[in-house]
């Protein structure tokens, strides 16, 4: 067996390419990767830890499928954020008129579920476990 490394990265269409560029590099700061090549206009790959993001302009709005709650396909995409940044992330997000779906911190993994301006639903995730001994070592 080929072990997997994790993962490289993800992308989906969108609606307006520019206004999800300016969700996804103003809002959740990530920036446009320097490793892959982008095509402005067409299609950015944004930085996003070990991992990229890619975000393309779709071609037709005759048919949809986002990452949503129902339905086959793809149900949402996580980042992972620090434990100590979880209740300054929900503000952030307020404060940019982010649709929140719920936060809920549960003991061992903390999730925030929000939308991006297409509707694709997104989670941002905090493992305080693992950042409370990740700190002490």
């Amino acid at each position: 067996m080929i072990p997997i490394q994790g993962l490289d990265h993800v992308a989906f269409n969108v609606r307006d390419l520019d206004k999800s560029l300016e969700f996804y590099t103003k809002v959740l700061g990530l920036e446009i990767t320097a490793r892959e090549f982008s095509k402005p206009g067409i299609e950015y790959f944004l930085d996003c830890g070990t991992s990229l993001l890619g975000i393309i302009q779709a071609k037709t709005f005759s048919h949809s499928h986002y990452f949503a709650n129902e339905g086959l396909g793809a149900n949402h995409f996580s980042f992972r954020i620090h434990s100590s940044d979880f209740d300054a992330m929900i503000i952030h997000l307020q404060a940019h008129q982010v649709k929140i779906e719920f936060s809920k911190k549960r003991p061992k993994s903390w999730s925030i579920y929000f939308y991006d301006p297409d509707g694709n639903k997104l989670e941002a995730t905090a493992w305080p476990l693992e950042d409370r001994s990740s700190s002490l070592e």
